[in-house]
C-alpha cells in the first residue's frame, strides 16, 4: 500500500484515536505500532492498578496526535519521502538502538503473559473470596490484592540494575580500549624519540 494524502477531516478525526490516522494516510507500520503501544499501556495499567502509568499513556496520547497532524501537513515532496518505519525507528536514524524481530517478539510475549496473568489473577482472586469467611479476607485481600503490582515493581527494579550493569560494563569496555589506544601511542611516542 502506498501512503496518499487523504481527506483532511477524517485524519483529523482518526487523530484522536493513537496510530489509526496513520492507518488511514497508509503508513501501517507506525499506526499499528503506536496504536499497539497505546493500548498495551492501557491494558498494562488496568490490569496492575499502576496509576503512574497514565501520564506516560497521555505522553503517548499527545504525541500520536501531533503526529499525525504533522504528516497531515507535509507538503507532498516531503509527505512522498517519509519513510512508513516503526515508532521507535524515527527516534533512532543513526541505529544505536537496534530491536531485532526476535526481542520485540520477546518483549510482546512477555508483556502479553504478563496482562494475561493479571487478568487470570483478578477471576482467581473472585473465586477465593468466595470460600474465606468475612473476618479472614479484610486481612488478606490488601496482601493478595497487590500482589501482582508488587511482582511487577520487584521485575521492574531487576531490569533496572540490569540495565546499570549493562551500562557500566560497556563504559568499562570503552575505557579499556581508550587505555588501549593511549598506550599503543604512548609505545609509538618513545619508539620515535629513541629513532631520533
Amino acid at each position: 500500500m502506498r501512503p496518499i494524502k487523504k481527506s483532511r477531516f477524517f485524519t483529523f478525526i482518526f487523530s484522536f484515536c493513537p496510530g489509526a490516522a496513520e492507518m488511514y494516510m497508509g503508513f501501517m507500520k507506525n499506526g499499528v505500532t503506536l496504536m499497539a503501544i497505546f493500548f498495551l499501556l492501557c491494558g498494562f495499567m488496568a490490569v496492575t492498578g499502576f496509576d503512574f502509568l497514565m501520564a506516560v499513556i497521555a505522553i503517548v496520547w499527545f504525541y500520536a496526535f501531533f503526529h499525525a497532524r504533522n504528516i497531515a501537513k507535509m507538503d507532498d515532496m516531503t509527505f512522498s519521502q517519509f519513510e512508513d518505519v516503526y515508532v521507535w525507528e524515527e527516534f533512532d536514524r543513526k541505529g544505536a538502538f537496534k530491536i531485532s524481530s526476535s526481542k520485540l517478539r520477546t518483549v510482546a510475549s512477555i508483556t502479553l503473559i504478563l496482562v494475561g496473568g493479571g487478568i487470570l489473577w483478578n477471576y482467581l482472586l473472585d473465586i477465593v473470596a468466595r470460600f474465606i469467611p468475612g473476618d479472614y479476607w479484610d486481612y488478606i485481600y490488601p496482601i493478595i490484592d497487590r500482589l501482582p503490582s508488587a511482582i511487577i515493581a520487584l521485575a521492574l527494579i531487576v531490569a533496572g540494575f540490569v540495565l546499570i550493569r549493562g551500562k557500566k560494563k560497556e563504559l568499562t569496555e570503552q575505557q579499556n580500549a581508550a587505555d588501549v589506544v593511549a598506550s599503543a601511542e604512548l609505545f609509538t611516542q618513545k619508539d620515535n624519540t629513541k629513532e631520533a
